[in-house]
């Protein structure tokens, strides 16, 4: 659809000159020809740059026009009259350089946003709740903000393009996707956005949504064919002409196969580039075709400064291929785009390839493929206005890789093109994004579910003390033949945890009292087996490499049945049977890790302690 007819004449929202024939799209802003051209230099990753006169996506170009109509320029101006910024807004007359000041402090490092207060979690759920409206500028400031347009909301269980969808906010909808969003998420009812929308009879968005999907294929077919195909029938790539020259020139088979051996990440990678690099073009056309006042042009893709030198380079060099060249290294691209989302498309078969030389290494998988929703919708992370790209370097291999296909495209050119500049993302890699759509849920859970057991724990934990304030714990009194008297609190419930168990044990030993006649008997039947595991390794003559490690098992046994004791002891008994057991432990340990012990000395010392256990349990 055309937008000549839409042509504004409002002032320019940067320098305030009139005639303002371009639009910033993430920003909804209308600029004129010299700050377009200032805003080109940037880069896409910073300004979204389309022109009036363009076809446009009337969906679009309603989103750019409604905010515009709520003023939002006073969103990325907030700040600029306060004292601390010492920045002027400039006027049309005053030199580019004035005015490439200003947009780099407005735009790129975003000076004068209105800044908010409230955490990243906090704008999330803010903008859950702005999509359903039709409130665009508030999404807007938001998004601005810090907001993730793919934030998954745990309690709601689902995505801002989900609650648009469902409200039926064609504009919200376009404004998220403009931001990254992503129209492949699945909500916890397994749905998508699009079918949430079909659902809530929202067929415009619906329709908007699919054709998202494809939006680089079509930007690629319509440069290579002057058409995209008709996703309405269920067909997302345009027929290939068997019989042209570019597609059956053996150059071409070079660089097909070449291509082939790029893995699927890296493919998407150099497919952004490509799709940048069009954009590049289409908007230098039409700015060579009606600027003749000499401002300034791009004749390649702007430097990133979140990508790394090499990858800039590699993108840069783009620009050297010649029209003709770049449209052939377009269509090669669309036929591997063809061949891996369709592993048996004859396409493939009728190329002129060498019989001698191979074309795979190996058996494609499953995983080696995609389907075209899934490489159509590689746009939905690009199109974010800021990335946070990756700057590792490639590795030699796919730097060589890289190379040689862009040579093949243009071997009139003696260059050498450096690696193929990477784009943070695998959008190839179709399990990927759902996988990590349902660790985020499972991650949510998770936390809610730690809270209510810290609540729930919590208040466990007060209800005991408030229970042992309030009642009396029925005491039980046992008076043996000696006329010692053992005390111990009955538990309050019939049932009665481990862990009650030892909250129990604590409590008497904080008292001063004995600790329960289930405690003692549990410690001394761990110590009995240890006991009786180590006499049976002492009678083996092959099992002597156990005598120690048995020996640090007694102890441990030993050391936890002492530690439910108190400190202070008044029962004679009680004291001497647990200083027998723990000297009686230390002599064991040492005869233990001396290989020429004699077997008497160790069935002493076992002797001693199997004694000393039973002094305890008769006591108790």
């Amino acid at each position: 659809m055309s937008s000549a007819k839409y042509k504004n004449y409002d002032v320019c929202a940067d320098c305030s000159a009139p005639d303002s024939n371009w639009v910033i799209v993430n920003r909804g802003l209308y600029i004129c020809d010299e700050c377009c051209s200032i805003h080109r230099s940037l880069g896409r990753h910073v300004s979204q740059i389309k022109s009036l006169s363009a076809e446009w996506c009337p969906i679009t170009l309603n989103m750019v026009r409604t905010l515009h109509q709520a003023n939002i320029n006073t969103l990325w101006e907030h700040a600029l009259n306060d004292n601390k910024n010492h920045k002027k807004k400039p006027t049309p007359k005053d030199p580019l350089p004035v005015k490439e000041d200003f947009i780099r402090a407005k735009h790129r490092q975003q000076l004068f946003i209105l800044k908010s207060s409230d955490t990243r979690e906090d704008l999330n759920q803010q903008l859950h709740s702005s999509v359903r409206t039709s409130n665009l500028e508030t999404s807007l400031r938001i998004l601005a903000q810090g907001a993730d347009s793919n934030y998954y909301h745990p309690e709601k269980g689902n995505y801002p393009l989900h609650v648009a969808a469902k409200s039926g906010q064609l504009l919200q909808i376009e404004l998220l996707l403009t931001y990254g969003a992503d129209p492949r998420v699945i909500d916890n009812k397994g749905n998508t956005p699009a079918t949430c929308a079909k659902l809530s009879g929202h067929k415009d968005i619906e329709e908007r949504l699919n054709d998202n999907l494809y939006e680089v294929l079509d930007v690629l077919s319509v440069y290579v064919y002057g058409r995209k195909a008709e996703h309405k029938n269920g067909e997302h790539m345009v027929n290939f002409d068997l019989n042209d020259d570019s597609i059956l020139d053996s150059d071409q088979q070079d660089a097909i196969k070449k291509m082939q051996q790029l893995p699927n990440y890296l493919f998407e990678d150099l497919i952004l580039d490509v799709f940048d690099e069009i954009d590049r073009r289409e908007t230098e056309k039409i700015w060579q075709n009606k600027n003749s006042q000499g401002h300034m042009s791009i004749p390649f893709l702007p430097v990133n400064p979140d990508l790394s030198s090499m990858k800039n380079q590699g993108r840069q060099k783009l620009a050297i291929y010649g029209p003709k060249e770049f449209k052939n290294f377009v269509t090669n691209i669309l036929i591997e785009i063809n061949r891996r989302t369709q592993p048996m498309n004859k396409i493939i078969t009728k190329l002129k390839y060498d019989d001698d030389e191979p074309l795979y290494d190996h058996v494609a998988s499953d995983e080696d493929y995609a389907t075209p929703e899934q490489i159509a919708a590689m746009m939905a992370r690009h199109s974010k206005p800021t990335n946070n790209l990756n700057d590792k370097e490639d590795s030699f291999k796919e730097k060589k890789i890289s190379e040689e296909i862009m040579d093949s495209n243009k071997p009139n050119i003696n260059h050498t093109l450096p690696n193929v500049p990477l784009f943070n993302g695998n959008a190839f890699e179709s399990k990927s994004l759902d996988y990590e759509a349902k660790i985020s849920k499972l991650i949510s859970e998770i936390d809610i579910l730690k809270k209510k057991v810290e609540e729930v724990s919590k208040e466990n934990a007060e209800l005991k003390c408030e229970m042992l304030r309030q009642k009396q714990p029925l005491v039980i009194s046992n008076e043996n033949e000696s006329g010692d008297v053992k005390q111990h609190i009955r538990p309050v419930s019939m049932y009665e945890t481990r862990e009650g168990m030892k909250c129990d044990t604590i409590r008497n030993i904080q008292m001063g009292n004995l600790p329960l006649s289930e405690d003692v008997i549990r410690h001394t039947d761990l110590v009995t087996k240890c006991i009786q595991e180590l006499w049976t390794n002492i009678r083996s003559s092959e099992a002597c490499k156990a005598f120690v490690p048995g020996a640090d098992k007694i102890k441990t046994a030993v050391v936890e049945l002492t530690a439910i004791f108190p400190h202070s002891i008044n029962d004679d008994v009680v004291k001497s049977a647990l200083w027998s057991l723990n000297t009686n432990t230390t002599q064991l340990q040492l005869e233990c890790a001396c290989l020429e012990a004699g077997v008497e000395r160790v069935r002493n010392c076992s002797f001693n302690m199997a004694k000393a256990t039973k002094q305890l349990l008769t006591r108790f």
